[in-house]
């Protein structure tokens, strides 16, 4: 399974802290990721697709937004 985690930084240039706590999860279960930096143009077209919170997280069954430690269990 392809999973991509699209991230932002903060203020600081770090990982946003949902997106530290998304990867972490994901890291914790064993479960193989790309983490990218979002574009603007993902962020906008996310945006317009009402995923409006970081991270992106994009599987090859569903896409969502923000920590989701459901969704990251049930991968």
């Amino acid at each position: 399974m392809t999973t991509t985690v699209f991230t932002v930084k903060d203020e600081n240039g770090r990982d946003c802290s949902k997106c530290i706590a998304t990867k972490r999860a994901m890291d914790k279960r064993g479960i193989s990721y790309e983490a990218r930096e979002m574009t603007d143009a993902e962020r906008e077209a996310f945006k317009a697709a009402g995923h409006l919170s970081a991270p992106v997280v994009v599987t090859e069954q569903e896409t969502w937004a923000g920590f989701r430690p459901d969704k990251i269990l049930s991968l």
